[in-house]
C-alpha cells in the first residue's frame, strides 16, 4: 500500500512537471509591435485656392478603408504630414495605402474636393518612409 502511494505521488509529480515543461507561455512576441511604417503626405495647395475657412483632415487608409493612423487636421501653410503605422507582422505588409484630404466641415456649404487622393499598392516595409503627393482642387457644388 505504501509503495502504491509513492508511485502515485511520483506519477502525479512527473505529469505536473512534464506538462509545465511543454506548456507555452503567452508570448509577447505575438502581441508586440514588429515595426513602424511611416507615410509622408505632401499637400500642394495652389496659391489662388482659398481653404482657410474650411475644416479639412489629412488621413491615410488601407485597402479595406480602415485608418492606419489617426487623422490630422489640415493647417493652411503646413505642406507635409507624417503618419506612423504600427505593424505586428514580420516582413512587408502587402496592401494598398490611400492618402487623402477630406472635408471635415464646410460650414453648411456644399463643397467638392477633386484630386484629393494618392494611392500606392504593393509591399510596405517596416522602418521605411513612403511619400504621397496630393494636388487638391476645391469647387462649389451649387
Amino acid at each position: 500500500m505504501k509503495t502504491t502511494k509513492i508511485f502515485s505521488a511520483l506519477s502525479i509529480a512527473m505529469i505536473v512537471f512534464g506538462l509545465s515543461a511543454f506548456a507555452t507561455k503567452p508570448s509577447s512576441e505575438n502581441t508586440r509591435e514588429r515595426g513602424l511604417i511611416r507615410y509622408q503626405v505632401n499637400i500642394n495647395i495652389p496659391a489662388n485656392l482659398s481653404v482657410s475657412n474650411l475644416q479639412l483632415l489629412v488621413m491615410v487608409k488601407d485597402g479595406s478603408n480602415r485608418l492606419v493612423a489617426p487623422p490630422q487636421p489640415f493647417h493652411f501653410g503646413t505642406l507635409s504630414y507624417t503618419f506612423t503605422e504600427k505593424v505586428r507582422v514580420v516582413g512587408p505588409v502587402n496592401d494598398t495605402r490611400i492618402a487623402m484630404l477630406v472635408l471635415s466641415n464646410a460650414g453648411g456649404r456644399a463643397i467638392l474636393l477633386y484630386n484629393n487622393t494618392d494611392t500606392k499598392s504593393g509591399a510596405f516595409e517596416p522602418d521605411h518612409l513612403y511619400r504621397f503627393l496630393i494636388f487638391p482642387e476645391i469647387g462649389d457644388n451649387y
